[in-house]
């Protein structure tokens, strides 16, 4: 078990109340890491990290390896400048980084504020490929990821306007594999005008990568995403929701 790696990204401005969920669902005896940005901002999060047996990692220099010790967190205020340092694109830094000097045999990313685990869900997961997960949607019918992909990848987005919005919040497989896409999603998504890790990532899976992946949707039971449901954009039975390993995005939805 320990050959797998579960693998996270939080922020000083996290109490420890917005992780509990996936530390307590997430004991399923697989190695559990966590990167840590502005760990200073919170006093209780490494003491709390240690007390579950939970690595992490703090990250201390940018792009360029200079030293650093803030790494903004909010969406609102990323610009061309700091999106090199916004923490949903520097995570993928950090575990391409992890991956080379740590060796796994899976790993699996996901968000950590808003997800939570039914069962092991490296069970869903291979070792020679890596795992997307749908949301169902196609970019066409979703305003935000629409207007993402444009903004982001420009005329070319319209080449995938057509395709299922896949969920950066939740992917693994092999250890090498990711290791490579983070390295490449990171490369992407810095210097672009909105936030682009999951523009990135679908890019990435229906180019370059299309021949690694494995592409899942809501009916494989692999991973469920909540926002598009309740945004009423996707049917869906709330009582299967204890069928799926992951559930993500729990948290817009009450008593779940």
């Amino acid at each position: 078990m320990k050959d797998n790696l579960l693998i996270g990204a939080v922020s000083g401005n996290y109490g420890v109340e917005d992780i509990k969920t996936w530390v307590d669902t997430s004991e399923y005896g697989f190695s559990r890491t966590l990167i840590v940005f502005n760990a200073k901002d919170n006093n209780e999060l490494l003491p709390y990290l240690e007390s579950k047996n939970i690595k992490y990692i703090l990250p201390t220099f940018d792009f360029w390896g200079n030293e650093k010790d803030f790494f903004e967190h909010h969406t609102g205020k990323m610009n061309l400048q700091n999106s090199f340092d916004l923490i949903h694109n520097m995570r993928f830094m950090y575990i391409h980084k992890y991956l080379q000097e740590q060796k796994y045999n899976k790993v699996l990313v996901t968000d950590v504020k808003d997800v939570k685990f039914n069962s092991d869900p490296f069970t869903m997961l291979p070792s020679d490929k890596l795992v997307a997960t749908g949301e169902v949607i196609k970019y066409k019918d979703d305003e935000w990821n629409m207007q993402h992909l444009i903004y982001n990848i420009g005329i070319f987005g319209f080449d995938f306007k057509e395709e299922e919005v896949l969920n950066v919040g939740v992917f693994g497989g092999s250890a090498d594999l990711v290791r490579d896409l983070s390295r490449d999603i990171f490369l992407l998504s810095a210097g672009k005008p909105k936030v682009a890790d999951q523009t990135s990532f679908n890019y990435l899976a229906r180019t370059l990568y299309k021949d690694k992946f494995i592409f899942t949707s809501i009916h494989d039971k692999i991973a469920v995403h909540l926002q598009v449901i309740v945004n009423g954009l996707v049917e869906f039975d709330y009582s299967t929701i204890p069928y799926y390993p992951i559930v993500h995005q729990y948290d817009r939805i009450k008593d779940v």
